[in-house]
């Protein structure tokens, strides 16, 4: 991220470098007191006119040729054009080799020179990602030379560069013990950084595994789209992944830049569901989305300087657009986006530093200098915790969907419950009422015919058992013919409603039962009753009909009726003996017919008195 906020300043400044005419001759001179030099300010350069072949010819140009660098790192943007540098070094202490670093691996061609005061080479080296890795004598990320130089020997040091992408020279010079502890901290504070991306990328993957969520896959490709363009942007990438291919490593940066972008608005647009929140702002991120997909496969065939430059601009809006849209959606009131705002501030602030320190606004500390792995870094763990944060989030709202569900399943039920009860009852009562309904007489109201038999069954065989009195009234009003023939048969009807109801007064008790047994004729089921008890009911019943008053259309008419009745103590479940007395009962209704009707008589059982 450094290298590339220099590629940035680099494009919007092209070609801009302050520069002052060489007064006399320049000499750097190198001791043990300060191990490290940059040699920005140390510099003289010569942009190449094309005529010049090698390095001699340009030792051979005249002094004035040279233009004196500042103390800036030599920037001149995006070139095409070869760029010359020297200086002159004398070593005035010690007797030891210094290394010349590149502090910017995706230089293409670096040619590096150093010759003595009469013009003899004494050391020739190329390098630059445009060359096989294996030709570096240094097995470095950074393309770095070992520069042996006598005591008290001033030498001349060249170094031509030619790039397809921005063209800065950050070289700096280190005594050996001092290039060592160097190496040896960079490594260790890089395998921490790649450490903290590859545990998050580990651990994000088997959470994915677990949860299948998708912001966890988009992030988990945002982690490697990431972790490859900083170990391409690095130098690691060419120097253990791909060192044969040059031409891919150098593909490999905007390539591996335009993914990264690309991913990260995938991420952004699942993890803050912009497609339900702000759907117009979903839309303008799907077409980035679109447009990066397009960079990137373009990336692939497009010259190389173009494609560095789309893609350098696509991973500094990106994130500002990213973080644009995390603020919306935050003071919107959505909770998921506090971790995912916070990780893209801190990824920020990690660029304004080291912005800020570029210009030379802050000091160049450690914060400073590192300013943007650091941000990088922590905005990846705090991607983690948001991921996290937005899976308690969901896992809250899902169980209080749940609850609701369940209460609202509960209740739902209760109703249905309640209701299929109530239906259960009313269908209780329906079917009660349509059982009475099928056992009684249309007409009277009292119980049928059919009725009449089953429950004359139940009742002699409780009489069986019960060793107890069944008695039976034969009750048929005398001349009803006449009553139809002169009224007619509603005024029948009207006279048999009235006797039923009479009858039906005086089964007081509830095992006594009413039934009409056909035409005019009832028949009255008296359980557990004597034949005293049985005629004083029959003769009360006769009586209440002669003293009635029956309301006709026609006027009130008065009405008699004939009763037999049979009384048995069952000795036998016999269905004959039911038969008997029910015969012995119509026999006795007979004969109080043709004893002159408005009577009751009594009859008996064969085989008793």
């Amino acid at each position: 991220m450094r290298l590339l906020l220099i590629l940035l300043f680099s494009w919007l400044s092209c070609g801009v470098v302050q520069a002052g005419p060489i007064e006399g001759d320049w000499l750097l001179r190198l001791d043990e007191k300060n191990p490290r030099v940059e040699l920005n300010a140390y510099f003289e350069y010569l942009a190449d006119p094309g005529s010049l072949t090698d390095v001699y010819g340009v030792h051979a140009l005249p002094a004035e040729a040279f233009t004196r660098h500042s103390s800036d790192v030599p920037n001149f943007g995006f070139t095409e054009r070869r760029y010359w540098f020297r200086t002159q070094l004398l070593q005035v202490s010690g007797d030891e080799s210094w290394f010349l670093q590149f502090d910017y691996s995706p230089l293409d061609n670096i040619d590096v020179y150093l010759l003595d005061q009469h013009g003899e080479m004494l050391v020739a080296e190329h390098g630059g990602d445009r060359r096989p890795f294996d030709q570096r004598l240094i097995k470095s990320r950074q393309f770095t030379v070992e520069l042996p130089l006598s005591l008290d020997e001033p030498v001349w040091l060249y170094v031509a560069v030619q790039t397809e992408g921005s063209l800065q020279v950050p070289a700096i010079l280190f005594s050996a013990p001092h290039y060592v502890a160097k190496s040896r901290s960079e490594y260790y504070m890089l395998g921490l950084y790649y450490g903290v991306l590859l545990s998050m990328l580990l651990y994000t993957l088997l959470t994915y595994l677990s949860v299948r969520d998708a912001s966890h896959l988009y992030y988990i490709a945002y982690i490697a789209a990431y972790l490859l363009f900083q170990l391409t942007l690095n130098g690691l990438a060419f120097e253990y992944l791909w060192p044969q291919f040059p031409d891919w490593n150098n593909r490999m940066l905007p390539l591996s830049i335009t993914v990264a972008t690309l991913t990260l608005i995938l991420l952004t647009r699942s993890f803050l569901q912009t497609r339900t929140l702000v759907p117009r702002i979903d839309k303008l991120l799907l077409l980035v989305q679109w447009l990066y997909v397009a960079l990137a496969l373009a990336c692939l065939v497009m010259p190389y300087d173009w494609a560095i430059r789309l893609s350098t601009a696509s991973v500094v809006l990106t994130p500002l657009v990213v973080f644009a849209v995390a603020v919306w959606i935050f003071l919107a009131g959505y909770r998921q986006s506090r971790f995912f705002l916070l990780a893209f501030t801190v990824l920020l602030l990690g660029m304004v530093l080291y912005a800020l320190k570029t210009f030379h606004v802050l000091p160049g500390t450690y914060l400073t200098e590192y300013a943007l792995q650091i941000g990088s870094a922590l905005q990846m763990i705090l991607l983690v915790f948001a991921l996290a944060d937005r899976l308690r989030l969901l896992k809250q709202e899902n169980l209080r969907i749940e609850q609701e569900a369940r209460s609202l399943l509960e209740q739902r039920v209760l109703e249905r419950t309640e209701a299929l009860n109530s239906a259960l009852q009313e269908l209780a009562v329906k079917n009660r009422q349509l059982s009475e309904l099928s056992t009684l007489d249309g007409l009277t109201g009292v119980y049928n015919r059919a009725y009449q038999e089953e429950i004359l069954v139940t009742e002699w065989a409780r009489a069986c058992r019960q060793k107890g009195p069944l008695s039976v009234l034969m009750v048929d009003i005398d001349h009803f013919k006449r009553i139809n023939d002169n009224h007619g048969h509603q005024a029948g009807d009207a006279v048999l409603r009235t006797v039923a109801a009479l009858i039906k007064s005086f089964a007081k008790r509830k095992a006594d039962v009413v039934c009409r047994y056909g035409g005019e004729e009832f028949m009255v089921i008296l359980p557990d009753t004597t034949v005293e008890g049985a005629l004083a009911v029959a003769e009360g019943i006769r009586q209440a009909l002669a003293e009635l008053d029956i309301a006709l259309p026609g006027g009130a008419i008065r009405i008699t009726a004939s009763i037999g009745l049979a009384s048995v103590i069952p000795d036998s479940a016999a269905r004959d003996k039911l038969v008997a007395l029910v015969g012995a009962a119509d026999e006795a209704l007979y004969q109080a017919k043709e004893a002159g009707r408005n009577q009751v008589r009594q009859g008996y059982l064969p085989g008793t008195a």
